[in-house]
């Protein structure tokens, strides 16, 4: 099981664990925990090939909070994954992060192939 923390290098005490986003490997889940927003966004995307090797599905339930730039990263994953003939989903989309796919209009994009309970 590989684990790894991206942190966006902002070290005051509000902003350490609310900026921060980690994640875990599991078989061919990735599991994202903590806060996916503008802040923490670019070292996940920079050591996104890495953390998306081998996965085909990415598992929300433990982000705390995801920001219209983190619901965009997902939509720019799951076009990446497409264009290689690969699918993504997604698990564990809370009630928020549904509005926030929902506001958007992108149920169509991100809940076109959820994984069954």
């Amino acid at each position: 099981m590989e684990k790894g923390t991206l942190d966006n290098g902002m070290i005051n005490s509000e902003s350490v664990n609310q900026a921060t986003v980690s994640w875990e490997k599991a078989g061919n889940t990735l599991f994202l925990q903590g806060t996916l927003d503008r802040d923490s966004l670019l070292p996940l995307w920079q050591q996104k090939e890495r953390a998306l090797e081998d996965i085909d599905n990415i598992d929300v339930s433990q982000l705390s909070h995801v920001d219209s730039t983190g619901l965009a990263l997902f939509i720019q994953l799951k076009g990446e994954c497409q264009n290689r003939g690969r699918a993504l989903t997604f698990s564990g989309v809370s009630e928020r992060l549904n509005t926030l796919i929902t506001l958007y209009g992108l149920q169509a994009i991100l809940n076109d192939n959820q994984p069954t309970a």
